[in-house]
């Protein structure tokens, strides 16, 4: 896997969080170290903002359900799409990674 593919992977894991509403430039901003970027960082708040969406969504149907007044069905259907788009580009960089392990370790030395 090339650094460009790597960087296309980067790319829209920041414009999946920057659909769902989640500040990307602080998260990765934050991740910056003096060798550069910091990767388990990065992965780990992905994972946490997926984590939350899915959460969020979650409690928006609990609310809708049990007959709150304040929650509409148009925004719990909004809230569950978007839990469903970041996991969905959560998977995609997962497989993506997989398949560079997979090329790296069948690399021959």
């Amino acid at each position: 896997m090339s650094i460009e593919k790597m960087n296309a992977a980067l790319a829209q894991i920041q414009a999946l969080q920057k659909a769902s509403g989640n500040q990307a430039g602080a998260s990765i901003g934050e991740s910056l170290t003096p060798e550069g970027v910091d990767f388990k960082t990065i992965l780990k708040n992905a994972i946490n903002d997926v984590s939350s969406a899915q959460n969020n969504a979650q409690a928006k149907v609990q609310a809708f359900s049990t007959g709150d007044s304040s929650m509409s069905l148009e925004e719990v259907m909004v809230s569950l799409q978007k839990a469903n788009i970041s996991f969905q580009g959560m998977m995609a960089v997962r497989n993506r990674l997989v398949d560079a392990y997979k090329e790296v370790t069948n690399l021959q030395v």
